[in-house]
C-alpha cells in the first residue's frame, strides 16, 4: 500500500511489504513447528507415562504372585514339620505340581512387557507364517481384541518383537559338531549391500530323520548359522565368514551352493584348506544352466519366447484373456519353464469345441477365426514344443528323484533305468551325457555317503523374505533380514520369553547401527525433506 508521506520509492515500498509478509510467514511457520514439537513431546510423555503405569501394574501383579508363593512355601514347611516324612513328601509333590501348572498356564507376559505371551505369539506367527505385514497384523489383532483376550499392539511394537526374536535366534549359540551341511548363498536388494547367508542342517539328522520320509526340507529342519552383510564380497571376506562359522559350530561335512562367480572360487579356496569337505553344485541351478545352454542353442526357442510375450500382450484384453500365456520371469527364467511349455502343449492339442463351450455367447465361426488369428503361430513350433518338453521332463524327473532319495550311486542307477524306459531320440544323447557328467562329478568314487544335492530350502527362505520386503518403501537390506533366522524357529512361548528377556531394544538398535549404519530411506528423507518448491 502506497504511503504518500514516505519519500521511499514505490518499488522499494513493495519490496519492503513483501519482506514483512515473508517475515510474518516465517515466524508463523516457526510457531507451528514449536507447537508440533510440544504436541509430539506431550504425546511421548503420555506414552511413557502409560508404559510406566503398565510396568507398575505388572510389578504389583508379580509381587502378589510372589506373596502367594511365599505363603504356600510357609504352609508347606509347617506341614512338613508336623507330619510324617511320607505326608511331607506328598505335600512337596503337590506343591511342585501346582507350581509347574502355574508356570505352564501363566500367560501374563514377559517382565517389562504390557502384552501377554499369547498376543506376542499370535502376532509373530501372522508375520512369519502367514506373511502379513506389520500394519495388517496390528489391524487384525485390533479386530480380534474386541472378542478375545488378545491385545491390540501398535505395528511398531510387533516389528520390534519380530526383530528381537530374529536377533536372538541369529546370535544364540549353536551346537558344535562335525557333520554340518552348509547351504550358502547371497541375497541382493536395492543398493550395493549383499547378505551372505548360511543355512545349516546336520547330515546325520537329514539322513536318519528326513530322508526316510521321502520329503523335502522344511524351514524348521535346520538353522541359520550365519547372516553377514557386505558391499564387497571378496574371496578373503567369504573365507573369513566360513572360518568364523566353522570355529563356532565345527568344520562342515558338506557345502552346497550355486556356481555363481562370487562364491564358487571362494568356497573352493576354503575347501582346499579342508579337503574332507564335500562341495556340491546345487542340482536345481545345474539343471537350469544345462537347459539354458541346450535350448538357446536352438535359435527357434528365443523366437518362441518372444512370440509368447507378444501373444500375451495381444489377447489379455480380449475374449481369450483366460487363455493368455503365463508371464515370463525376468530372472531365473529356466527355473520356471514348466507353466509356459504346459500352456503351449495344451493350446496346440485342445479341440476348438472346448472354446465353444467356454464362450457360449460368441458365434462359432467368430471363435474359430479369432482363435487361428491369435494362436496359429503356435503350430509352427508344435514339433519343437514336444522336444523342449521332453528335455524339461528329463531334468525335472532327476530333481524329483534326487530330492527324494538323495544323491548316491543307487539313485544315479535308478535315473539311468528311467531314461532307458523313455526311449529318447538319439539327438538327446549329448544332453544326457552332460547330465551324467554332472552327477558323477558331484559324487566322486571315494564318497560312499548319500548326500543332499539341493539348496532349494535356502532359495525358498529368500523367496519368502523378498515377498515380505517388496512392501517396504525401499527394498534394502535392513533389520527385516532378521525374519530369515526367525523363519527357521519352531516358535513357542518359552522361546519368546527367553528371546525378549535376552535381547532388548537397545541391543537391536546397536546391531542395526553397527551392521547397516544410516538407512537408505533415512538418507532419502534427509535429502528431499528441505527441498521446497514454489
Amino acid at each position: 500500500m502506497n504511503n504518500s508521506n514516505s519519500k521511499m520509492p514505490l518499488s522499494r515500498q513493495l519490496r519492503y511489504e513483501k519482506q514483512c509478509r515473508q517475515n510474518w510467514k516465517d515466524n508463523a511457520t516457526q510457531k507451528q513447528e514449536k507447537i508440533r514439537e510440544y504436541v509430539q513431546a506431550n504425546r511421548a510423555l503420555k506414552k511413557s507415562r502409560d508404559a510406566w503405569k503398565a510396568k507398575a501394574i505388572e510389578a504389583k501383579k508379580q509381587i502378589k504372585d510372589l506373596e502367594k508363593q511365599v505363603k504356600l512355601l510357609k504352609k508347606t514347611l509347617a506341614s512338613s514339620s508336623s507330619s510324617s516324612s511320607s505326608s511331607s513328601q506328598k505335600t512337596t509333590v503337590n506343591y511342585t505340581e501346582e507350581t509347574d501348572r502355574t508356570d505352564t498356564d501363566d500367560d501374563s507376559g514377559v517382565f517389562y512387557h504390557q502384552y501377554s505371551l499369547s498376543t506376542i505369539f499370535v502376532a509373530v506367527q501372522q508375520v512369519i507364517t502367514a506373511g502379513h505385514s506389520y500394519r495388517s497384523t496390528a489391524n487384525s489383532l485390533e479386530l480380534f481384541s474386541s472378542f478375545s483376550n488378545l491385545g491390540s499392539p501398535h505395528f511398531t511394537t510387533i516389528k520390534s518383537w519380530v526383530e528381537r526374536l530374529g536377533l536372538y535366534e541369529l546370535t544364540r549359540p549353536k551346537q558344535k559338531r562335525d557333520d554340518w551341511i552348509f547351504i550358502a548363498d547371497f541375497t541382493v536388494e536395492l543398493g550395493q549391500e549383499k547378505a551372505f547367508v548360511i543355512y545349516g542342517i546336520p547330515h546325520k539328522y537329514w539322513l536318519h530323520n528326513i530322508l526316510p520320509q521321502r520329503r523335502a526340507l522344511k524351514y524348521t529342519d535346520g538353522q541359520i548359522l550365519a547372516l553377514e552383510i557386505t558391499t564387497s564380497p571378496t574371496g578373503e571376506w567369504v573365507q573369513s565368514v566360513l572360518n568364523s562359522v566353522s570355529s563356532r559350530v565345527g568344520i562342515p561335512f558338506q557345502i552346497i551352493s550355486d556356481h555363481a562367480s562370487n562364491l564358487k572360487k571362494d568356497i573352493q579356496l576354503f575347501q582346499s584348506h579342508h579337503p574332507s569337505i564335500i562341495y556340491t553344485y546345487d542340482l536345481t541351478h545345474a539343471m537350469a544352466k544345462l537347459l539354458e545352454k541346450e535350448l538357446f542353442a536352438d535359435e527357434l526357442f528365443p523366437n518362441f519366447l518372444s512370440d509368447c510375450h507378444q501373444c500375451r500382450l495381444e489377447i489379455q484384453q480380449t475374449e481369450f484373456a483366460f487363455a493368455t500365456p503365463p508371464p515370463q520371469r525376468s530372472k531365473s527364467r529356466f527355473f520356471n519353464l514348466d507353466p509356459l511349455l504346459r500352456w503351449a502343449t495344451t493350446l496346440v492339442s485342445i479341440p476348438l469345441l472346448k472354446f465353444f463351450k467356454l464362450l457360449p455367447n460368441y458365434h462359432r465361426d467368430r471363435i474359430s477365426r479369432r482363435f487361428f488369428a491369435k494362436f496359429s503361430w503356435l503350430f509352427r513350433y508344435q514339433r519343437h514344443i514336444k522336444l523342449w518338453s521332453l528335455l524339461l521332463h528329463m531334468t525335472r524327473s532327476l530333481e524329483t528323484l534326487l530330492k527324494t532319495y538323495g544323491l548316491n550311486s543307487a539313485s544315479i542307477y535308478l535315473y539311468h533305468q528311467y531314461l532307458s524306459s523313455l526311449h529318447l531320440p538319439s539327438s538327446f544323447l549329448p544332453f544326457q551325457h552332460q547330465i551324467f557328467h554332472y552327477l558323477h562329478s558331484q559324487l566322486p568314487s571315494h564318497i560312499s555317503h548319500t548326500i543332499l544335492p539341493s539348496s532349494d530350502i535356502l532359495e525358498s527362505i529368500f523367496g519368502r523374505y523378498k515377498h515380505f520386503s517388496q512392501r517396504s518403501p525401499l527394498q534394502e537390506l535392513l533389520s527385516l533380514l532378521l525374519t530369515i533366522p526367525l523363519s527357521t524357529v519352531n516358535l513357542t512361548k518359552q522361546f519368546i520369553h527367553d528371546a525378549l528377556t535376552t535381547i532388548t531394544n537397545s541391543d537391536l538398535s546397536q546391531w542395526v547401527d553397527s551392521t547397516f549404519g544410516q538407512s537408505m530411506l533415512s538418507k532419502r528423507n534427509s535429502l528431499f525433506s528441505n527441498n521446497k518448491f514454489s
